[in-house]
């Protein structure tokens, strides 16, 4: 039996979902970073990709005045930061100095990505649009790599990496080598 849910938080039915940190290069030349877990692939050919931000955040200025942005796939190790990063306005911090992490130039776009990352996507920004209070950025993925040793042939090795999903506020969940995965026949 179904019981009625409160349609204002319908996404909190849609999580945990994955967390990633976005990077973008700013007209000041500073690098902001933040935490996001509302993305999605959107097409494999060409290869795309959204992120869904808050339309009055630093990061939407950034994006939008930079064209590009990456997607930081972090290890579960790094909850604090990806934290200090989802929790504080790039206005007001130097949010890579607050995290102690640092950068590597990106291979396609006019960006840096975090060195400490298990993975990095490199996108251009093909299109904008505003949805209530939020604008979704879609970009053309130009670069992807990633760290040695840590996906197999379906995606992330588990048995060698750990990658946090993000509950609900400071609620995460770690998806390891002790979570429960079964390949379907």
């Amino acid at each position: 039996m179904f019981r009625e849910f409160n349609v204002g938080e319908f996404y909190r039915l849609l999580h945990p979902r994955p967390v990633i940190i976005i990077t973008s290069s700013c007209d000041s030349g500073k690098v902001n970073a933040m935490a996001c877990s509302w993305f999605t692939p959107v097409s494999e050919e060409p290869p795309t990709v959204l992120v869904v931000v808050d339309e009055t955040s630093y990061t939407a200025e950034c994006v939008e005045s930079s064209g590009g942005f990456a997607i930081n796939v972090l290890p579960s190790e790094f909850l604090g930061k990806i934290w200090i990063a989802g929790s504080r306005s790039g206005r007001d911090v130097d949010k890579i100095s607050a995290m102690e992490v640092n950068l590597i130039r990106c291979a396609r776009i006019n960006s840096y990505a975090i060195s400490e990352s298990l993975a990095v996507v490199e996108a251009v920004r093909i299109g904008t649009y505003g949805v209530g209070g939020s604008k979704i950025f879609i970009g053309e993925v130009v670069a992807a790599y990633v760290k040695e040793g840590v996906t197999g042939r379906y995606g992330w090795d588990l048995n060698k990496v750990s990658i946090p999903l993000h509950g609900w506020g400071r609620q995460f969940y770690v998806v390891d080598k002790n979570t429960k995965y079964v390949y379907v026949k």
